[in-house]
């Protein structure tokens, strides 16, 4: 288990400590005119700026651990602001890192019934990604003399006949009217006679649109980029209705390449080590760095991670700066009335008082409703 933070803690304790501060030098200054009152304000109205700035990067740090955001660095909310395309590996983001069978091509139509039985039924001996997707086409038969040949693919008996699923090549199947190159295409023979194709590919997830769409909300424009052929990318877009997409390119490249105008560009990078960050890339020589002030690390690529994130930043730059506008009103609406010598300074401290209180509860307010706007935001 984790431990806590102890932020929290030593904001409450600096206040506290802030308090005790002013309230002896009011003590002081008590029997002074309005230039002494508008001394304690001086003294005092900064704390409610100090907890604007320490309570709510705090709290919003601590809405995104529950919402998958890892850290957000000390640059970060302001440069997104000024993002407004976002590159993604749609293998990483928008599938769901399992496949799914895809097409189904018996040699003769009438035996495609036997091709999933067959096919399928040996498959549950198999527990690989590939042997997963096939066994979803048959239930369990009763399979016997299981084998696997390393490097080409599976054999077995199903119900007393023989049945192998591996590589085209090593069933003896020709390359003509072989399927379109997407995905992982094995041959299936029964019987030892050809009986046909099954091709799998990653299985999209079935909110990609919507999770796109609720990127789109945000004020961005997703752009998938993969090192991947054409053919396996557009089948992804068209199951994600997304229009813009870059065959057999290097995301972080693209992104380079898409600054050319002056623009940021936002980018879900993934590390070999597994980390995981939203970068704003912002010229055509820019080089990751881990845990970089402009990066918000995730704990997933997953779409629906990256929404969350990326509108969390959006949501909590909005919040900060209303923080800090309010508590910057409130600490120079009083002082033309000290100035005067309409508030004594006890008052004053007083008034400060409650100036803390309201810009640490707004704090607390915009947390909340940071919270509860993700929810809002995925239904």
């Amino acid at each position: 288990m984790k431990g806590r933070s102890t932020a929290a803690p030593k904001i409450g304790l600096s206040i506290a400590l802030a308090i005790g501060l002013v309230t002896a030098a009011a003590t002081w200054l008590a029997p002074a005119d309005g230039s002494s009152t508008a001394a304690v304000l001086v003294l005092a109205m900064p704390i409610g700026l100090v907890v604007a700035s320490t309570l709510s990067p705090w709290l919003i740090r601590r809405a995104g651990r529950t919402l998958g955001v890892t850290s957000i660095g000390t640059e970060a909310l302001e440069r997104w602001q000024h993002v407004s395309t976002l590159v993604l590996d749609p293998f990483h983001s928008l599938t769901t890192g399992n496949l799914v069978v895809t097409e189904v091509h018996p040699i003769d139509p009438d035996h495609e019934r036997n091709l999933r039985w067959f096919a399928g039924a040996l498959a549950h001996s198999y527990d690989d990604p590939v042997g997963r997707a096939v066994a979803k086409l048959a239930g369990r038969g009763k399979v016997s003399n299981f084998a696997q040949e390393p490097g080409r693919g599976i054999r077995g008996s199903v119900d007393r006949h023989p049945v192998r699923v591996g590589q085209p090549e090593w069933l003896g199947f020709s390359n003509e009217d072989a399927p379109s190159p997407i995905g992982t295409t094995v041959a299936v023979d029964v019987d030892h006679r050809p009986l046909g194709r099954i091709t799998v590919a990653d299985e999209v997830r079935t909110d990609a649109s919507h999770q796109l769409d609720l990127l789109r909300r945000t004020g961005l424009t997703p752009v998938l980029a993969a090192l991947r052929t054409e053919a396996e990318l557009e089948r992804v877009a068209t199951l994600s209705a997304s229009p813009a997409w870059h065959a057999e390119t290097d995301p972080l490249q693209l992104a380079r390449e898409l600054t050319v105008g002056g623009e940021s560009v936002g980018l879900v990078h993934s590390r070999p080590g597994g980390s995981v960050s939203l970068l704003a890339v912002d010229s055509a020589d820019y080089s990751p760095v881990p845990g970089s002030a402009d990066s918000v690390g995730i704990d997933a690529p997953d779409i629906d991670v990256v929404v969350r994130a990326v509108t969390l930043a959006a949501r909590a730059h909005r919040a900060q700066q209303r923080t800090l506008r309010l508590a910057w009103a409130l600490f120079l609406l009083p002082l033309p009335f000290a100035a005067l010598g309409f508030l004594p300074p006890l008052v004053a401290v007083a008034v400060a008082a409650v100036t803390w209180i309201v810009v640490g509860s707004s704090s607390a307010a915009e947390f909340f409703s940071l919270r509860m706007g993700q929810g809002s935001n995925e239904s």
